[in-house]
């Protein structure tokens, strides 16, 4: 079994971000195995036969003692209405296979694309994505994420978002959102109204 696993986006036939995804490999085995891995994320990954006009997910399981991995076609779905669910208990501090109950709160998205999970009355995540928030000026991050993203990690590191405390009160502060992962960056066009963020 392979517990964790690194969701890794390919484009021209490059690997995006893969100081970002060993980064997180690294820190993430020594939290679960409490030594220091002895090979790297992307140890045996060679790209072949790939279409460069084509986006790809490059899937990398990993465990104590080495990696499987797989490549297929990525289709962007990404999610337009979010829908505010609450958990209190909630942890997903390492990307784990085990997404039980991330999945159970999806499920409560009822006719939205997707969740907003608030924790303590704090924004965290949606269920595969973290968030940025914009007021027309600045741009910033929940600093209360369910887990550390890449995208959300490099975006931070460059100083082209900043992060801040916000409540589930503070939404109205805001004029629009986007989700952002390993697989969709920040997109200037992809702005959504703050008002496709809802309770109902």
């Amino acid at each position: 079994m392979y517990p964790l696993f690194e969701s890794v986006c390919i484009e021209n036939s490059q690997i995006k971000n893969a100081q970002y995804h060993e980064a997180r490999f690294r820190t993430s085995y020594v939290q679960l195995y409490k030594s220091y891995p002895n090979y790297s994320l992307f140890d045996g990954i060679h790209l072949t036969n790939l279409d460069n006009t084509i986006k790809y997910k490059l899937r990398i399981g990993y465990k104590q003692h080495g990696t499987r991995f797989s490549i297929s076609k990525y289709e962007n779905s990404i999610p337009t209405s979010l829908k505010l669910v609450s958990d209190d208990t909630i942890s997903y501090a390492l990307k784990q296979n085990n997404r039980k109950k991330l999945n159970n709160l999806y499920l409560q998205k009822g006719d939205f694309d997707d969740v907003l999970i608030v924790k303590k009355g704090c924004i965290t995540d949606a269920s595969y994505s973290n968030i940025l928030f914009t007021d027309g000026n600045k741009i910033v991050t929940p600093s209360t994420p369910l887990l550390n993203g890449t995208c959300r990690a490099r975006l931070l590191a460059k100083n082209l978002i900043m992060e801040a405390n916000i409540r589930e009160s503070d939404l109205q502060n805001f004029k629009c959102f986007q989700l952002i992962n390993a697989l969709n960056n920040f997109d200037e066009n992809r702005w959504l109204p703050i008002k496709n963020i809802s309770g109902n």
